[in-house]
């Protein structure tokens, strides 16, 4: 469930697990310097028990984004690449999305996942891809613990499909939003 965008500026460090808290609030406070505008609202995703408040849309410069993220290695690197994710623009959070599909952290699923119901085709596509390499037993768990959130998800993946991809995608099953949830589906079952 998204927050109101006028209630106080989300703690974008909570989006994090908290052991990885002190390095996302460094993180933040480098891609954060000129921000746009402040952090429009958040949702929430169980991962291993703990509840993330994931910031639903950023405003960091751009160009600050991918200084830092090109400056930055490890931990830190998937930090700032999670952030991005979140960005206003289609372009950076594809790029920063390129940044993080390589890695099997549970954390990074929902940055990742949340991408599928948005209207860039080109980032969906990605997800689609991604998403079809992944083991459903680090799935499973993911979509039990979720099933308000993917139901949520769910609704914006038709919501863009009807309104921006119908065309190219008649037949619903075969849009990539739809190719997620539908993995999703399935491997929630799966004990």
């Amino acid at each position: 469930m998204l927050t109101h965008p006028r209630q106080a500026r989300p703690d974008e460090s909570l989006g994090f697990p908290s052991a990885l808290r002190a390095a996302a609030r460094a993180a933040i406070a480098v891609v954060a310097q000129d921000e746009l505008a402040p952090p429009r609202g958040t949702f929430d995703v169980d991962v291993d028990g703990a509840t993330l408040h994931i910031p639903y849309r950023l405003y960091y410069d751009p160009a600050r984004l991918r200084r830092a993220l090109d400056d930055a290695q490890g931990a830190d690197r998937r930090i700032i690449a999670c952030l991005g994710t979140r960005h206003v623009d289609g372009h950076v959070r594809q790029a920063c999305l390129a940044q993080i599909l390589d890695s099997d952290e549970p954390w990074l699923m929902p940055y990742i996942v949340q991408l599928a119901g948005e209207y860039v085709i080109e980032i969906v596509e990605d997800v689609a891809s991604w998403i079809g390499t992944r083991d459903a037993s680090t799935l499973a768990p993911f979509a039990r613990a979720n099933p308000a959130w993917l139901a949520t998800l769910a609704r914006r993946v038709t919501s863009y499909w009807n309104c921006y991809h119908r065309r190219a995608f008649p037949d619903r099953a075969d849009y990539p939003g739809t190719r997620v949830l539908s993995h999703f589906r399935s491997d929630a079952t799966r004990r």
